[in-house]
Order: C-alpha cells, then structure tokens, then sequence
C-alpha cells in the first residue's frame, strides 16, 4: 500500500490504513486557495438546511492560511450544512483531481464542485465524500472520477463534471448523525496522476464482492463469475464493484487490471487464504458482510445487501 496519511477502514476486526494521499505524481499541483487574505479570489459563503425547513446550523471563520468550518446538524429536517465558494471560472481539465489538507473531528465529510452543468434550471452540484480523524491533520485526494451528480440529496444520471469549467466548490456534512461538527482545511490543490489504488477508494461510494481462487480455471471461481454476469442490471443497481483475484494476471477491480502486489494486498487486508476459493461482500461502511468459501447465489446476496439500512435509504431516495 502507497505511504501516507488516510483513513481506516475495518475488515472483520483487521484494520486496513488506506492512504487517499499520494506524493508519487512527478508534476507539481496547482494551488486553488491557502485562505490567504491576499488571494482572495473565493468568496465563500453559508448553505445550512434551513433553506429546507431544518433545523442544522453552521458557519465559518477565514483566517491567514486556514479556513475553520464549525456548527451542528440536526436530522430534523435536513440534516445538513454547507459552505460554498463563488470565483472565476476554472479550467482545472489537466488534473486528476482535487487534494486537500484537513484537521477534522472523525465525522464524514463531502466536497463539491460546480460546473456549467445545470439541472432543471439551477447550477448542478458534484460531490465526493471522505473521511476525518479527530485532531489529525490529513492529505485527502479526491478523483474527479469519484465526483457524484446530486440534486437535493439524489444522485443522478448524467455526465461526469467539465473540469474545464469550473465555477465554485464546496464543503458539506450531511453524514445522518446529530451534534457539533468542526473542520479545519488549509490548503486546496488540483493535482496531477493516476489515483494509487486503494480499497478504501470506494468506501462510501459502492459496495464489493470480492471473489478469489488460487486458479483461474477453478469450477466455483468461473461459477460465482457466470452469476454475477447474468444479474449485471440488479448487480449495478445496488451500487456493486466485482473485484475479481487469481494468479495468472487476469485480477481486475472494476474494470482496472491488479497486478500481483495488489492482489496479495487485498487478500491480506481481508483476511483471505490464496489457496482457497472465497466470495465477500464488503459494504459501502468498509465492512465485511458475507464470507463463504462456496458459490454464493447472487439471489442471496442482493438480499442481504436490500437489508441493510444503507440501502433501504437509498431504495426510498429513489
């Protein structure tokens, strides 16, 4: 796994630290903001819930080089609280994504960007949320590919954000919990490089099915594979990723080849045995939900997954 400050993920009592941080791009990053007085090109300002109804208050302070974003949420209502910028248009299209330097209190977090995109007539947000350590100081890299469409908490389908024009960004907590909140950011950069990767990439964001055998050719591996594609329409709709492990060089994450260092990586981080077949389940939490070293039906699995609270939300949003 890439060195670096990131965020801990729990894998049935093993602890896996996944670094959302990466110093390995050559190219250096171009500073959006420091929150210096004399770069004072975002003008930020408050979105709370209240514009809903809710009941969640937030606000912040800008000082030479940090900008503090305090308040509480209250899930009466809303259940959120925002700040966002207004600057000139950025073309930030040759970058990955977005790096930032943070001090949070162990809540989830989201940030935004705005682009010209617009939806039923109003600008359309682009989130991607991440974590926070209490009291620490972390390096966060958001892809612009984990940027999700939303319009009022739903997420859509459309097209990816123009980075070429950028219009303002954002910081929300709307993690579904009640009490204070407080985030320090220092520093937001675009960056350049292809994202490491990490399992703890996809937390929040899809659930996994992981599925391994010492070999490509065996029965219960070909088996659990032939499932999952003859469900592809209920195995996307529940937000699913098949990373698939062996040993011949066929391993694949999604779509993104895994060479043998990943692989052993995932399996140690997992708890699973390279010469056994196994099929889990991790949740969107980074929890393991399932773990069988027999074909599971895709049947069970997506009802197991449709128990969950996680997806019972996401099944009434929709």
């Amino acid at each position: 796994m890439p060195n670096g400050p990131g965020i801990v993920l729990s894998f049935t009592g093993l602890t896996l630290m996944t670094a959302l941080y990466s110093t390995a791009s050559a190219d250096p990053p171009k500073l959006v903001t420091d929150f210096c007085q004399e770069q004072g090109s975002l003008e930020w300002f408050v979105v709370n819930d209240d514009v809903m109804g809710g009941r969640s208050s937030g606000g912040f302070e800008l000082n030479d080089g940090s900008l503090m974003f305090t308040g509480s949420t209250n899930t009466l209502g809303g259940g959120f609280s925002s700040i966002r910028s207004r600057g000139p248009r950025m073309d930030l299209s040759e970058f990955s994504g977005i790096r930032l330097r943070v001090r949070g209190d162990g809540r989830r977090y989201s940030w935004q960007l705005r682009t010209n995109a617009m939806y039923r007539g109003r600008e359309l947000g682009f989130w991607s949320e991440f974590e926070t350590t209490a009291g620490q100081w972390l390096g966060i890299d958001l892809p612009f590919s984990r940027f999700v469409p939303k319009f009022r908490g739903n997420k859509l389908d459309v097209a990816p954000p123009n980075t070429a024009e950028v219009t303002g960004m954002g910081l929300m907590i709307s993690d579904g919990k009640d009490g204070p909140f407080a985030i320090a950011v220092d520093s937001v950069q675009a960056y350049r490089g292809i994202e490491p990767f990490s399992l703890g990439n996809y937390q929040w964001e899809n659930r996994l099915l992981v599925v391994s055998s010492p070999a490509p050719d065996e029965p219960n591996f070909a088996g659990q594979l032939q499932q999952v594609a003859a469900t592809g329409r209920e195995f996307g709709e529940r937000d699913l990723v098949l990373i698939s492990l062996a040993t011949d060089g066929t391993s694949l994450a999604g779509e993104r080849k895994l060479d043998p260092t990943q692989v052993e990586e995932i399996r140690a981080a997992l708890g699973i045995d390279a010469e056994a077949f196994a099929v889990l389940l991790v949740g969107k939490d980074g929890t393991v939900k399932l773990s069988k070293n027999t074909i599971v039906p895709m049947d069970d699995i997506y009802a197991l997954i449709d128990k969950m609270p996680m997806r019972q939300r996401e099944i009434r949003r929709n």
